[in-house]
């Protein structure tokens, strides 16, 4: 059953990790090649297709991640504080990536429709950037979980 677990795990953390450096590093920068309002409905329907496999994928690495740790808890201080920082980042990316996606990405869509200054982009583009420095961080974590167990 650990091996189940963990191989779900893994392609839920896959797909999140996939997923946001393909939005990142490919999607977005093709849709800044566009202009107006074609633009701001390409950034929509972009966000609207990933959120469900996106956020899906989240819930299913959470809980996985909380199964495994259960099946692995350790008593020692080094596991526990690792344990908790993860959970710690994990509520975090949460937090940033509604604010990302929820806030700030429908503010800059009223923003750029309405033909005003887009005030909203300096502050979207840090809390995307520090959800993918979160995204990047969970799984580092998880590897130090791991070599703690073994």
């Amino acid at each position: 059953m650990t091996a189940v677990l963990v191989t779900i795990h893994l392609l839920a953390a896959g797909i999140w990790f996939g997923g946001s450096t393909a939005l990142i590093f490919v999607g977005v920068p093709a849709i800044r090649t566009l202009e107006g309002e074609s633009r701001g409905r390409a950034m929509k329907a972009l966000g609207l297709r990933w959120r469900p496999i996106g956020y899906g994928s989240l819930l299913v690495a959470a809980l996985t991640g909380v199964a495994l740790a259960s099946r692995e808890w350790e008593h020692r201080t080094a596991f526990q504080v690792v344990f908790w920082v993860k959970v710690a980042l994990f509520v975090c990316l949460l937090v940033v990536s509604y604010l990302h996606n929820f806030v700030l990405g429908p503010r800059l869509q009223g923003e750029i429709r309405d033909g005003r200054e887009q005030a909203t982009r300096p502050t979207l583009v840090v809390v995307g950037w520090t959800s993918y420095a979160l995204t990047i961080a969970l799984p580092i974590l998880g590897v130090v979980l791991q070599r703690l167990v073994s």
